[in-house]
């Protein structure tokens, strides 16, 4: 942890993206074989596999993300 102005700076970890026509998935925060994108869980709702996007087109990266979780439940009832 940083500390940035007496406040704790939450650890980021290096994470595998996606990037499709300059917008960047990242992996949902329970479970990261799911990438969403820009507006998730509040205005759209569409998850990806890394098959799908590999197939539309995308270019695998890498950025500093907040911790992700491996395996959770990511569904239209859970999002």
């Amino acid at each position: 942890m940083t500390l940035i102005a007496g406040n704790l700076k939450a650890e980021h970890f290096p994470a595998k993206v996606w990037v499709l026509n300059g917008i960047t998935y990242v992996p949902h925060y329970r479970n990261d074989k799911v990438f969403v994108g820009p507006g998730y869980g509040k205005h759209n709702f569409v998850r990806y596999n890394e098959g799908a996007l590999k197939l539309m087109g995308a270019v695998e990266s890498t950025e500093m993300l907040w911790s992700r979780s491996q395996g959770g439940v990511v569904n239209d009832r859970n999002p």
